[in-house]
């Protein structure tokens, strides 16, 4: 097949990570794939490194007539199959010029459990121009499903974030430790993520605070960048708590983090899919986190992790404690952890479920357009 994705956000996420790998995934796979974003971003410049060829367009606003007709002739020339989008904006762009290339299948891809408004735009963009939707859990679905009565349920697909289990299960903690002075046997838990007010870094601190009153030797990693990193800089400094807290900025290699870490703590007041959960339970680690969004689809309660309301930095430091202080609880959980996204995250589960929906969706509107039996 030949695969289109289309991604005009000027920052480097989690929604931009997973584009690169499933894009390099199904290049492997023999598909031939282009990416379409905005010049002069870190996404442009990581898709070339990573050898995805990339188009370039500067995306200005919704119904943009310049945009489309470039999109629509890159479709058309390229005898593109499927176009996959991942903010409503180049669903409305991109959708138009794939419907005038003539491309079959046109599929947003949403990966954060905001509902649609009920606007005549989103209306026309997901039910004349989408031929099928993708929700990266059942609660984006739900989400998507909460105030548009005129989508029909059935053409949502549910497709879980995947990663790659082997870069999780080879990596080691000590070169980790060692670099960050460390103690081997030091109690330590660790967060991974934007370093703002959404993460839930109050309620962290909070907790870390309560969890140092019991547990003295413990240390805290933040990985990750983000605007409140002099406030944590600046609470760590008037704790006293030096040392303890230790701050890695931009994080390349997760896995080492997981490795060095004994539990993940992610107490944010939303989430779009929570990758780190998954990411630290593939190194065979027990997570805490919030029962919001996607979040319980992803941990076991009492059996890969712990799900806490959020705000409560109370119940994060117990559940906290309680698996510093509990080796074997630790290791069962993990172990649970690890097998978990073994049997429902892995990259390739991921990879074979999307090229599936691709086929069966190519194949079914070509069926329909030879039989003139055209959807709204």
């Amino acid at each position: 097949m030949r695969l289109l994705f289309i991604n005009s956000i000027q920052m480097f996420a989690g929604g931009e990570i997973w584009m690169l790998r499933a894009l390099r995934a199904l290049q492997k796979r023999g598909h031939k794939v282009w990416l379409c974003c905005r010049p002069y971003t870190e996404l442009a410049e990581r898709a070339v490194e990573a050898g995805i060829p990339v188009k370039l367009i500067g995306f200005r606003s919704d119904f943009d007539p310049i945009c489309i007709f470039r999109l629509a002739v890159f479709m058309f020339q390229n005898k593109i199959d499927v176009v996959l989008t991942n903010m409503d904006k180049e669903l409305r762009n991109g959708g138009v010029a794939a419907r005038l290339a003539g491309v079959p299948a046109i599929i947003p891809r949403r990966g954060i459990d905001y509902p649609l408004k009920n606007r005549w735009r989103y209306r026309f963009a997901y039910n004349a121009l989408a031929t099928r939707v993708l929700a990266n859990s059942q609660a984006t679905k739900k989400a998507l499903l909460k105030n548009a009565p005129w989508l029909e349920e059935q053409r949502i697909e549910v497709i879980y974030n995947g990663i790659d289990l082997s870069a999780f299960v080879s990596a080691t903690s000590s070169s980790f430790r060692e670099t960050r002075q460390i103690p081997a046997h030091a109690p330590v838990l660790g967060f991974v993520g934007q370093l703002d007010e959404r993460k839930g870094i109050g309620v962290l601190l909070s907790a870390f605070e309560l969890i140092r009153a019991r547990l003295p030797d413990a240390y805290l990693v933040l990985g990750g960048e983000g605007p409140l990193r002099e406030m944590i800089e600046s609470e760590a400094r008037e704790k006293g708590w030096g040392e303890r807290v230790v701050l890695t900025g931009f994080v390349e290699d997760v896995a080492a983090i997981m490795h060095a870490i004994d539990v993940l703590l992610l107490p944010s007041y939303w989430e779009g899919f929570g990758i780190v959960l998954i990411e630290a339970m593939a190194c065979g680690r027990p997570v805490i986190t919030t029962d919001i969004s996607s979040m319980p689809e992803i941990v076991e309660e009492g059996r890969t992790g712990f799900l806490i309301p959020p705000g409560e930095s109370s119940a994060l430091a117990e559940r906290a404690v309680l698996l510093l202080q509990d080796e074997a609880l630790r290791a069962r959980m993990g172990q649970a952890a690890r097998q978990r996204v073994a049997e429902h995250f892995s990259h390739d589960r991921m990879i074979e479920k999307l090229e599936s929906l691709f086929v069966r969706e190519v194949k079914r509107r070509t069926w329909l357009r030879r039989n003139s039996i055209l959807e709204a």
